[in-house]
């Protein structure tokens, strides 16, 4: 016999769908969904520094547009990471500010001072650019998650 959540399921399929978005909390959305947000937008960004010629062709006369969207939701969704991790829970609110912003501008403008410099080195492929420029920015990513994740255990201990 089947539950009554089970018989609601199977006769509306979207009910679990959202029932899910109904129970996101704002937390959740500030500090998980917009920082994944930000660093989707981050990956993108990368595309256009390494190969601008390419997003230029893709978005036409919008592209700076669109690039300056992408740069500007990859700064909000690092600092709201910053703001929303553990070891910052103790700073005052202004310092929780200063330092994730702080914190965002130091990795969004390094990493385009390094793709910069290692656009100048990279043979003039497209497709070499761009894998690299993406493949390094997942890498640039996973390591400052995995920074920020080993300072906010260090505080449990």
């Amino acid at each position: 016999m089947a539950s009554k959540s089970e018989e609601k399921s199977s006769a509306d399929p979207n009910s679990s769908i959202l029932e899910r978005f109904r129970s996101v909390t704002s937390d959740e959305v500030y500090f998980k969904i917009l920082p994944t947000i930000g660093g989707v937008s981050y990956q993108l960004f990368s595309c256009n520094i390494m190969h601008p010629r390419s997003f230029s062709s893709l978005f036409n006369n919008q592209d700076l547009i669109v690039a300056n969207s992408l740069w500007f939701n990859a700064h909000v969704g690092i600092g709201l990471y910053l703001y929303g991790s553990r070891h910052l829970q103790s700073a005052t609110q202004i310092q929780r500010v200063q330092y994730s912003v702080f914190g965002s501008f130091l990795f969004n403008f390094g990493s385009v001072l390094f793709w910069a410099t290692c656009k100048s080195i990279l043979p003039r492929g497209a497709a070499l650019r761009t894998l690299f420029g993406l493949g390094s920015g997942l890498v640039l990513l996973y390591i400052g998650k995995e920074y920020i994740d080993y300072i906010d255990k260090k505080l449990l201990k």
